[in-house]
């Protein structure tokens, strides 16, 4: 099948885009987005359907002007609105002491809220793709968060705004091919090739040894993650009647009721653990916890700088900022 054949067939299937649609595309200027972009162009001939196209300068490599020439290059060639929006990653990563990967992820969302809502779009479109998910759930794997879910195809963000992932079910390859039969220019960040960064590691180590011993390991990747996304639908709303009963969220503090807590089912228990945890989610620490409650032990533990847990009869607490 070609990349455009499930692109097309994904958009419909899933409902992600329907007739009067308006939609915000985030293209960086490389292969994966130049391609979801020209696909788009295309699917508007079929679908009536209104889109622009917005770039991001980041602020933090001399190779984001000629990104942006090429995004705005195609726009104009193909007759669509196009906007080059600056954001001072550096600061914000300062300013909130988080990474620069994560600051640039954070702005970058923030403001394509922010524009859909100024110009009245109702979705925002992103060009990630099957191995970005496989690299996703791999990264997960090695983090220990016992997540498959990988990177979700449709979630509903504020302001009644929904983002799309109509690419996710495509491989690099085909991308790849489709962007070379219809000549279009891309960019190539090289930061994709430093292994300073985990993901990198995995998409330029790990990868090709995964699909060396089989050819369909991305796609199996990506048919767990939609396994794994129905079955979280189902057991999140279980987990929801399950909270209600046995949580209470106060301030500076979460309070979970044992005697409740213990008659469900251990699924839901581990489910119930990550979602009131305030920090590191990772199963270690939910098993760790899970320890202590059933040994009925007592003694205070530290999650973090601000967090303690704490075990009384028939209580658990976590508090922020002391004992």
């Amino acid at each position: 099948m070609r990349a455009w054949d499930i692109f097309y067939k994904n958009i419909f299937q899933n409902d992600f885009v329907i007739a009067k649609d308006k939609i915000v595309l985030a293209i960086s200027g490389g292969m994966d987005s130049i391609c979801m972009l020209h696909m788009f162009w295309r699917l508007a001939r079929k679908i009536d359907i209104d889109f622009l196209v917005v770039n991001f300068n980041h602020g933090l490599r001399k190779e984001s002007l000629k990104e942006a020439n090429v995004v705005k290059n195609l726009s104009v060639k193909l007759g669509i609105k196009y906007f080059l929006e600056k954001i001072d990653v550096k600061e914000y990563a300062k300013t909130h002491s988080i990474s620069i990967e994560t600051a640039g992820r954070e702005l970058r969302y923030l403001n394509l809220e922010k524009i859909a809502s100024e110009y009245k779009c109702n979705k925002i479109a992103t060009a990630h793709n099957a191995n970005d998910n496989a690299e996703t759930v791999l990264m997960w794997l090695l983090r220990g968060t016992g997540n498959f879910v990988g990177i979700p195809q449709k979630r509903e963000l504020k302001k009644s705004i929904v983002l799309i992932r109509p690419l996710l079910p495509i491989k690099k390859k085909m991308i790849e091919k489709y962007v070379k039969d219809h000549n279009l220019q891309f960019c190539v960040d090289k930061s994709n090739f430093s292994d300073i960064y985990t993901r990198n590691k995995i998409r330029l180590s790990l990868m090709p040894i995964f699909e060396k011993i089989n050819p369909m390991f991305i796609e199996h990747i990506f048919d767990l993650s939609c396994i794994q996304n129905r079955e979280n639908a189902y057991l999140n709303e279980i987990l929801i009647s399950c909270l209600n009963k046995c949580v209470k969220f106060k301030r500076n503090r979460i309070l979970l009721d044992l005697t409740m807590f213990l008659q469900y089912n251990k699924a839901i228990q581990f489910r119930i653990l990550k979602n009131i945890l305030p920090q590191h989610k990772y199963n270690s620490h939910i098993n760790f916890i899970m320890h202590k409650i059933l040994s009925s032990d007592r003694t205070i533990y530290r999650l973090s700088p601000d967090w303690v847990f704490k075990m009384t009869y028939g209580k658990v607490y976590f508090i922020k900022n002391g004992i």
